[in-house]
């Protein structure tokens, strides 16, 4: 089955349970469509199983909650070791050159080359991942990125979804 939305599709976590499985296992269906990838956004309510690139996490937004794997080795966001050289070389570079931006630099540096997983409950995080069945038969989000936003995100996230749900999922119901 290759007819699905490729990008991912933004969902209120309920809507993670109320999917429908199709012939494919990793493909759901909701309102019409097919998809692969989800984008959710919540509140962490539980942290667990942590260690230096994996963690577990419970988030949960007004419809409900949904627990999280993250790898952060299998990230869309890590850097390779090769570009990392060239950037502290760069950095270096512009350190000795008296470059005026070193300071925005190196902090930009210190993000890009921070792995540490570190989300404390609480904290507002926006995830994008494919759900799948653990060994229990629950639905979870496989995440291949997670970004800690804040409660004003929070609050636009909430409005935009309700907007794309009345002017394009639930349109013609």
């Amino acid at each position: 089955m290759n007819n699905f939305q490729e990008s991912p599709v933004k969902l209120y976590i309920q809507d993670i349970f109320r999917a429908k499985v199709t012939e494919n296992k990793y493909i759901y269906e909701l309102f019409g469509m097919t998809f692969k990838n989800v984008m959710i956004h919540g509140v962490i309510t539980a942290v667990y199983n942590t260690n230096n690139n994996t963690t577990n996490v419970e988030l949960s937004d007004a419809t409900g909650s949904v627990q999280i794997y993250y790898d952060s080795t299998k990230s869309n966001i890590n850097t390779s070791p090769a570009i990392l050289k060239d950037l502290y070389y760069g950095f270096s570079e512009a350190t000795r050159a008296g470059n005026d931006n070193v300071n925005i630099m190196s902090a930009l540096l210190d993000r890009i080359g921070k792995k540490a997983i570190n989300f404390a409950e609480g904290d507002y995080l926006s995830v994008t991942g494919d759900i799948f069945l653990d060994d229990r038969k629950t639905r979870m989000v496989s995440a291949y990125e997670c970004v800690s936003t804040s409660v004003g995100r929070d609050i636009i996230w909430m409005e935009e979804l309700r907007y794309i749900y009345e002017k394009f999922y639930l349109w013609n119901k």
